[in-house]
């Protein structure tokens, strides 16, 4: 079956970045505390790397020149975009597998990937295959058991994230179909709540280190608030980032 390439210049992540996202605030926090406390050189992948801003952000907050950072997308648009920076970027397909050395990678960061692929078991076995021992991966994820999904099931309306038509988000969105800005899928294949991420990890061959909360950018404005809040729990929390150490 053909892969749809989601994020191309007719999909998300057509329009240039305007900074990161809330969830990528808190990853790449995570991601800075590693390196930091980390000895010596340290190669950090970016795998879903889409158009390099994540990379170069990061970058810039740590500001240490003894790391070297790649990324990997199957979208030919956002790699097109990501050229400007001087980081290695390869294509490819990461529901394959990832196309790098055994034990080549002290930290992987994998943002909103893992719930688009058809076989997550071998995303994270191929994410333990490619860390050296010790080395950490943090993904984030949307939370199916997010404060609002859980209000939303009991009032009979489809959940945030989980997508049960590859051609619109209006099945089973009932009330919610007024609030859409858009209803173009992004290709959601796998959701995962807070216990089932961690189990998965687990039998992959990490140990989780922490789990942490994210906002959702597209909470309306006036629940922004009450969002943010929710955070502290990250069980709640719309996204979930998880930094993860491999065994």
């Amino acid at each position: 079956m053909r892969l749809i390439d989601h994020y191309g210049p007719d999909g998300w992540g057509g329009e240039p970045s305007n900074g990161l996202l809330p969830r990528q605030v808190v990853a790449r926090d995570v991601v800075a505390t590693i390196l930091r406390d980390g000895p010596g050189p340290r190669r950090v992948v970016d795998a879903g790397c889409g158009d390099g801003s994540f990379l170069e952000a990061l970058a810039t907050h740590v500001a240490e020149d003894r790391i070297s950072y790649a990324g990997l997308d199957y979208s030919e648009h956002q790699l097109a975009r990501a050229a400007r920076l001087p980081y290695e970027f390869r294509r490819c397909d990461l529901g394959d597998g990832i196309p790098m050395a055994d034990a080549s990678v002290d930290v992987l960061h994998a943002a909103e990937v893992i719930e688009h692929l058809y076989d997550p078991d071998l995303f994270v076995d191929e994410c333990a295959r490619v860390l050296r021992p010790g080395g950490r991966l943090v993904v984030s994820t949307p939370n199916l058991q997010a404060w609002y999904n859980r209000v939303l099931f009991l009032a009979g309306v489809q959940p945030l994230f989980y997508e049960t038509s590859s051609r619109t988000t209006e099945i089973g969105a009932g009330a919610l179909r007024r609030f859409k800005r858009t209803t173009r899928p992004v290709g959601h294949l796998r959701v995962f709540n807070r216990t089932a991420l961690l189990d998965l990890l687990r039998r992959g061959g990490f140990r989780p280190v922490a789990v942490r909360g994210a906002r959702y950018h597209d909470v309306p404005r006036s629940l922004a608030w009450l969002d943010a809040a929710f955070c502290a729990r990250p069980s709640l929390a719309s996204i979930l980032v998880v930094d993860a150490a491999r065994s």
